[in-house]
């Protein structure tokens, strides 16, 4: 049964139930033959109420009902088409990432083998002209495995233990030899264990460390703190640096995919930052920060317990 004939069928049946229950109760104030002609006047009209405000309502809510299933309708069409829309999205992506790749994988070949094979014929420039094209290509091909990386995040993931201790760990050692190149230093003591996707977990950790060592400052090690702190919903981490910094009007812009700071001419793609919040914003997480020009920077993590 539709939900506008149910309202109105209780609204007529409440109605037609106090006409007579109200006559009864105007019987212990009055005597029967005075009022049988008024009792039977009102039950006429009160039934003639009860059914036209009925009706009424039933219109109403009828032309109500109509209107929002109209408009999920609508909604649930719209979400299919922009479902497949993304799909159509990150087909053409993959395709199109694979298909750069193989010409960008040719210019790295030829460009190599042109170095080896005419070093002693190049002078100084053409050596530096070569070694900027190989590095352009390079970095070509990183934004294409990130460009890559970043359509292939989606929001299903799949909630499991992580012990975030075992993910740092894990992080120091695929970052082993950066770690011991530039001194880096990471500290974090009894980081829980969470409820979440590991995989992405990781990504997100991952990111932000490598970020934290890249912007480091020139003559000095870096050092990364890691800290957490637990709320009645959700878990708060900060992750802490030394580098170089930035200037407050860069806090949204640092998350954009393939944004760089003006003020930094460091190696990268300006895509860690934009995968890490897509990762949190997915997760039901929210991701922003604090920094200061030479002092570093505090990027600060909340998400849910999914307990």
């Amino acid at each position: 049964m539709k939900q506008e004939l149910k309202v109105t069928l209780l609204y007529i049946l409440i109605g037609i139930l106090w006409i007579f229950i109200s006559d009864e109760v105007i019987l212990i104030f009055m005597s029967k033959n005075d009022i049988e002609s008024i009792t039977y006047f009102q039950n006429i009209k009160g039934t003639f109420y009860i059914l036209s405000t009925a009706l009424f309502l039933y219109f109403m809510l009828k032309k109500h009902n109509d209107a929002i299933n109209q408009k999920m309708k609508e909604l649930k069409k719209n979400a299919k088409a922009l479902k497949n829309t993304n799909q159509e999205l990150e087909q053409y992506i993959n395709l199109s990432s694979h298909d750069l790749q193989e010409p960008n994988r040719t210019v790295i070949s030829f460009l190599t083998n042109l170095e080896k094979k005419y070093e002693s014929q190049l002078d100084e420039k053409g050596k530096i002209y070569i070694q900027f094209a190989i590095e352009g290509a390079y970095k070509m091909r990183k934004i294409i495995l990130d460009l890559l990386e970043y359509s292939k995040i989606n929001k299903s993931g799949v909630i499991e233990t992580v012990n975030l201790n075992d993910t740092i760990d894990e992080i120091e050692e695929q970052f082993k030899e950066t770690i011991t190149e530039t001194n880096t230093l990471i500290t974090y003591t009894d980081l829980p264990t969470i409820k979440n996707d590991s995989e992405l977990i990781q990504i997100i950790f991952k990111n932000l460390i490598d970020n934290a060592i890249k912007f480091k400052k020139e003559k000095e090690p870096a050092t990364i703190t890691i800290e957490a702190k637990e709320k009645k919903d959700n878990w708060i981490f900060k992750i802490s640096d030394n580098g170089i910094g930035f200037e407050p009007e860069y806090y949204d812009k640092i998350f954009v995919l393939f944004q760089k700071l003006n003020n930094t001419n460091h190696q990268g793609t300006g895509s860690g930052l934009a995968i890490v919040k897509k990762i949190v914003t997915n997760l039901g997480g929210t991701i922003w920060v604090h920094s200061e020009v030479n002092k570093g920077s505090n990027f600060f993590l909340r998400l849910p317990k999914n307990e």
